[in-house]
């Protein structure tokens, strides 16, 4: 009986791979888990203007010729991703304040592992339907984009993996007062896995995924006081909470922990003075009380408070100093070990090599403890731009993805984030847009580690968290094909070792998508990941695709997936090959 529904799965498998030479299926962006997700198979699918690919259906034509802006400025429309491109469009003169845009998709996903095991392998063949819309504004009051995604994912064999489910991503900038009162709000829905380390496919890994949602607003004021400096007043607070696979794991040589839903909040003081009290200096006075809380976790609710007086004197037009002082309180009554208060304090400098890059050095006392805190954001050319950060700070895995989201923008590549202030009052106040007293109207896309893997670096668990992470996202353009390399290196000492366990992570990811013909565009990438502490895994994975547009509203897909995890035992490991192929059509 077991030789015949072994034989039995061969011929499904042969058969998922000769219907997916036929049927049409979508594939997932070049970090799995991006807004683009069913809207547009990979960063590779673009429907902006200009370079061969046609523009949206219900744009309207700019009136003349439109030069390109230095976001875009010679770039093939299949190296940006489709959120990004739509974002574009809606900027334009002749546009109207409001583009939506619907896609709906087929997906066939051949599988020779359905249920990743190192033995008793399984194939499978799923069948998936997706329907979903994407709104984007540009108007004097609001600016901002929606997208969502909807599907139904049903299998052959493994059943009990059919689920309904969605994929989402929102950003918005409201203008209530204008030059006064403003209004941010955010939000994702996305799969993360919970071992850490990212998926690396997540239409074909869904079913070992746990669903997350973000969701946050932020309301602040800004007033000018006479000619002695800006005040802004802020308040920001989000939610996350999951869905699949968040109690316990029962993995072999695993202890990580449940994860559950936990709301974070801050309220904001600062009292910016350029050259007030001194020419050439910059000072800031920033107060601030946060809370996060977890429900039902030993961790609690953390309460903080950061007074600070941060300057930074300019040298010269390219360097300059920075020093601070002030004072901090923390507590947490679930927690001890980490209440206490003193003096905060930080020196460092800063240098800009050109007018839109900037190398950002500080070393200083936060969150009872001393360290560095870096961020490098330098435009080598226009089309080459790096991203470096390093942080050291007191937190918990669900504060991490609601600050990452909260203050994500929209790049190139998808959503990207840098360092929140959470993770560095300091860096945080001195990045802070809110605070420009001039603000920065230059047209150039944002730089930043791509959200989807800077909320996955680590194993998600409840618990509180002295958090040290490096990471890096290089890319360029070579010959109007995009290049991204994006590097993480992450420590995560749990200050509640009883119910989550310390735990370390390093990856890298890195992904071609060459143009190859007006309609026709390919991808190319491999990663890799190592996990230990919490769990003992390494996973390697590697992918080759490409995809055509049949028409200018019809994109046919086909991509080769190989993943390989060497867990610890070796029984925890497994190995999956998968075959993907699609077809989606967008429409007004």
């Amino acid at each position: 009986m077991g030789n015949r529904l072994r034989i039995r799965n061969r011929e499904y498998w042969f058969a998922g791979v000769a219907l997916c030479a036929f049927v049409a299926i979508s594939v997932n962006a070049v970090y799995a888990q991006t807004a683009d997700y069913f809207a547009t198979p990979w960063l590779g699918v673009s429907t902006q203007p200009g370079n061969g690919v046609p523009p949206p259906p219900n744009a309207l034509p700019a009136p003349g010729p439109t030069p390109p802006t230095p976001a875009t400025a010679g770039e093939d429309a299949a190296t940006i991703s489709n959120l990004y491109a739509q974002s574009l469009a809606s900027a334009q003169p002749a546009a109207p304040p409001v583009l939506i845009t619907f896609n709906a998709g087929i997906d066939e996903i051949a599988t020779d592992n359905v249920a990743e095991t190192e033995s008793d392998r399984v194939a499978d063949l799923s069948s998936l339907i997706s329907a979903g819309a994407t709104v984007t504004s540009d108007s004097s009051r609001f600016r901002g984009v929606l997208s969502g995604t909807g599907f139904y994912r049903r299998n052959i064999n493994d059943t009990g993996q059919d689920q309904f489910s969605e994929y989402g991503y929102g950003n918005g900038h409201a203008t209530l007062i204008p030059g006064t009162l403003f209004f941010d709000v955010d939000g994702s829905a996305d799969d993360l896995s919970r071992e850490g380390g990212g998926i690396q496919n997540t239409i074909v890994q869904s079913g070992q995924a746990t669903h997350t949602y973000t969701l946050g607003g932020s309301p602040y004021l800004r007033n000018s006081v006479g000619n002695i400096g800006l005040n802004v007043l802020s308040y920001q607070i989000g939610q996350a909470w999951y869905g699949n696979n968040t109690s316990q794991l029962d993995l072999p040589a695993s202890d990580i922990g449940a994860i559950t839903a936990a709301t974070d909040q801050i309220a904001r003081e600062d009292f910016r003075m350029p050259g007030t009290l001194v020419p050439r200096l910059l000072s800031d006075v920033s107060l601030s009380a946060s809370e996060n809380s977890q429900v039902n976790s030993p961790a609690g609710t953390l309460e903080l408070s950061n007074n600070e007086l941060i300057n930074e004197y300019e040298i010269t037009r390219s360097a300059s100093l920075i020093g601070g002082a002030g004072y901090e309180y923390l507590h947490d009554q679930d927690v001890p070990v980490v209440d206490g208060s003193g003096l905060v304090w930080d020196i460092g400098g800063r240098l800009r090599p050109n007018p839109d890059s900037s190398i950002l050095l500080d070393y200083g006392r936060h969150y009872r403890k001393s360290d560095f805190a870096g961020e490098l954001a330098w435009r080598l050319t226009p089309l080459t731009d790096i991203y470096a950060a390093y942080t050291n700070s007191l937190s918990s895995s669900q504060q991490i993805q609601i600050g990452n989201v909260l203050d994500s923008v929209l790049g190139p590549g998808g959503a990207v984030s840098g360092i929140t202030y959470a993770q560095s009052p300091v860096i945080g106040v001195l990045d802070d847009a809110a605070l420009d007293i001039t603000p920065d109207d230059t047209g150039l896309a944002p730089v930043g580690i791509p959200v989807a893997t800077s909320a996955n670096y680590s194993p998600l668990q409840n618990g509180l968290f002295r958090i040290k992470t490096f990471s890096t996202s290089g890319r360029t353009i070579v010959y109007g094909d995009s290049v991204v390399l994006t590097l993480y290196d992450s420590e995560d000492v749990s200050l509640t070792p009883q119910v989550a366990p310390s735990s370390s992570s390093e990856g890298a990811n890195l992904s071609w998508a060459p143009a190859l013909s007006p309609r026709l565009s390919g991808l190319a990438l491999v990663g890799y990941s190592r996990q230990s502490g919490a769990i003992q895994d390494s996973v390697y994975n590697a992918a080759i695709g490409a995809n055509y547009l049949l028409s200018d509203t019809l994109t046919l897909v086909l991509r080769y997936d190989f993943i390989r995890r060497d867990g610890e035992p070796s029984s925890d490991g497994y190995l999956q090959n998968a075959v993907t192929v699609g077809l989606h059509k967008s429409f007004d």
